[in-house]
């Protein structure tokens, strides 16, 4: 058994639902091995119906603690309940089917401790499939508005945020996609600045039935999003182009959106 005793700094959240137990294991299992040991890690079960707390107990780790509320809420009300009941000074994120580096707390937290200008700060990912490796997403640097705006942001399920600047922005706004756009653009616009440091940290699990999710009719909500904040943070033409290039994305057939998004990757 590992015991966390007295040393929380990071509070390393996951929101769970129906995920396939061994990915689940996985994800678990990835992050209770990182060089970096002083966190807890919170499962919030969002009614799930795989059995997370028999899961969670197969560790027989102190820092693993798995709460709930006993019904099915969505992804958001899930993530701004472990907020809620989180006791560390930041929030480090963890997707459920991904796995991180052995790394990825001691090198985020290492580069955002040192950097207190800085309310987020994510390290890259690397896209993982049955096809093999795919792309690294996250361009490093400063993430401005002009280009959040433009598509470039965090990367939020590797990302470590200061609880402080999560709260006082109100936690994550409702939306049941770009939840995470939504909290950036409200981050900065009360002054919080974010940032991505050039080192793959995160294995992202991307299927084609994803891509398959990101039909014009699931993105509604991302639309939303942009529409409501582009006008608050100043956007330009350019900016409302990547508006026309959502809609697109979700009319195109998913073969055609993978070839163009690979394509843009070698071409920079």
């Amino acid at each position: 058994m590992t015991d966390i005793g007295d040393r929380i700094l990071i509070s390393v959240l996951m929101a769970e639902y129906n995920t396939d137990p061994d990915r689940l294991r996985a994800a678990i299992g990835s992050i209770l091995a990182q060089t970096e040991r002083r966190f807890e890690f919170v499962i919030v079960d969002d009614g799930s119906q795989t059995d997370v707390r028999g899961i969670a107990a197969e560790f027989d780790d102190d820092r693993l603690r798995v709460v709930g509320y006993g019904e099915n809420r969505g992804f958001v009300a899930a993530l701004n309940y472990g907020v809620e009941q989180a006791r560390g000074e930041y929030i480090a994120r963890m997707d459920t089917d991904d796995t991180v580096e052995p790394d990825y707390l001691e090198s985020v937290y290492g580069w955002i401790s040192q950097h207190p200008e800085y309310a987020v700060v994510s390290g890259q990912a690397r896209e993982i499939s049955s096809d093999g490796p795919g792309l690294v997403l996250g361009r490093p640097g400063e993430q401005t508005a002009k280009l959040a705006m433009r598509g470039f942001t965090p990367i939020h399920a590797a990302s470590i945020m200061r609880v402080s600047a999560v709260k006082a922005a109100g936690g994550y706004p409702p939306y049941r996609r770009a939840e995470d756009l939504a909290l950036w653009c409200e981050m900065l616009l009360r002054g919080y600045r974010l940032y991505v440091i050039p080192k793959v940290v995160y294995h992202y699990r991307v299927e084609k039935a994803d891509f398959a999710k990101r039909s014009l009719r699931h993105r509604g909500d991302e639309i939303r999003v942009r529409l409501r904040y582009y006008p608050k943070l100043g956007a330009g033409p350019r900016e409302y182009l990547r508006v026309g290039k959502s809609i697109l994305s979700g009319l195109l057939p998913v073969s055609t959106v993978r070839a163009i998004r690979g394509r843009l990757h070698r071409h920079g």
